[in-house]
């Protein structure tokens, strides 16, 4: 790949990592929750789910995504859904009384799962990686390996993007956690993720 192409898929990932998303609300939330090791944790989730589209795409599953409409309309049905629960989730969370100092070990299972299906079952991934991959890894047998390289670039800065993200959001946490800050931070971000869900419903197969 010539260094211009390689130099714009970065800045397009830098775009894509920057733009806030389910990713982001997940890591943020759990951050805030559950300090550094909970929003490592869903950031190590949402770098497998990474893996999964690398994967997709050195086996030639991610174009079926989209070949067949009733496969992409499961993905996006079952990722909508998935969003909704968590949004709503948050809102009822946040709605409950809860005692002022409850910081305790998080289970790290939790975040690791949201992290990896929110970015698993987000059809809009997919789509941004069929509507742009192609013009990046051109044809030939070693075109699915580029692809796999390509997917693993966003990844690899959303990862850095997430960690620190998390370092930051976790100190603010402390503090939040000791005061009524936290449910309110907990219900916007449960508004959000209803929010996102009903993008995700309404996204296209086109």
């Amino acid at each position: 790949m010539a260094d211009h192409s390689l130099l714009t898929w970065t800045l397009l990932s830098i775009g894509l990592v920057l733009t806030p998303g389910p990713d982001t609300l997940i890591v943020a939330g759990q951050s805030a929750r559950g300090g550094v090791r909970a929003g490592l944790s869903a950031t190590a989730g949402i770098a497998l789910g990474g893996l999964w589209y690398m994967a997709l795409c050195g086996f030639g599953f991610l174009s079926v995504l989209t070949a067949f409409p009733a496969l992409f309309m499961v993905v996006k049905i079952a990722g909508a859904i998935y969003i909704a629960w968590l949004g709503f989730r948050m809102l009822t969370g946040a709605l409950k009384s809860k005692p002022a100092d409850h910081a305790v070990a998080p289970a790290l299972g939790r975040p690791f799962r949201q992290g990896f299906f929110s970015t698993a079952l987000n059809p809009k991934v997919a789509l941004f990686f069929l509507a742009i991959l192609p013009q990046f890894v051109g044809t030939g047998p070693d075109a699915p390996v580029r692809g796999m390289l390509l997917i693993a670039i966003p990844y690899l800065l959303g990862s850095l993007w997430l960690a620190t993200l998390t370092l930051v959001i976790a100190r603010a946490g402390r503090v939040a956690r000791a005061s009524s800050v936290m449910r309110w931070f907990e219900g916007v971000l449960g508004a959000a993720f209803l929010g996102l869900a009903g993008r995700l419903a309404l996204v296209r197969n086109a």
